[in-house]
């Protein structure tokens, strides 16, 4: 080309050096959300103990339950570990049976030589929607090895009634 003459058009673009422009700004923040996922699967979780406040406090407990069909009845069985008998309360309707139980320590003892303390004591309430409507004039209930076993035949129209608990 001949001195003087500008060139129009034959200019190369910028080349962006590593660390520069929105594509390493994107890199970044993905290098920063996998840092972050990481940690999380690496387990950078508080562990729970008792010295976590509320865990002594803990109220609310639910048992696991099964409900089977026999038939002609009913059953409910719930996981009751711990729990007398005479701490149950077993209330039914038409189409729904509630639980309440709580374990109660025969002594509070304040000591501060624990090195790990997970058994608390506490209550649930728990209410169980049944498929069928059931007669609870007829309900038994009773306590066995941890497990709340509750029969509830099967009726057309039922009232809300106590279960004694044996």
């Amino acid at each position: 080309m001949a001195k003087g003459k500008k060139e129009r058009g034959n200019k190369l673009p910028k080349v962006q050096q590593p660390g520069e422009g929105v594509l390493a700004t994107l890199e970044q923040q993905l290098a920063d959300l996998e840092s972050r996922f990481d940690q999380l699967l690496r387990g950078n979780w508080p562990q729970p103990s008792w010295e976590l406040p509320g865990l002594s406090e803990l109220d609310l407990q639910m048992p696991r339950v099964d409900v089977l069909d026999k038939g002609k009845k009913l059953v409910v069985r719930a996981e009751v570990p711990g729990v007398k008998k005479e701490n149950v309360d077993v209330t039914v309707s038409d189409h729904a049976l509630t639980l309440r139980a709580s374990t109660r320590e025969e002594k509070k003892e304040e000591r501060d030589d624990y090195i790990q303390r997970e058994i608390v004591t506490g209550s649930f309430v728990r209410t169980i929607p049944l498929p069928e409507a059931v007669d609870g004039t007829r309900a038994k209930a009773k306590v066995k090895n941890g497990i709340l076993h509750v029969v509830l035949p099967k009726a057309k129209k039922g009232a809300q009634k106590q279960i004694e608990v044996k």
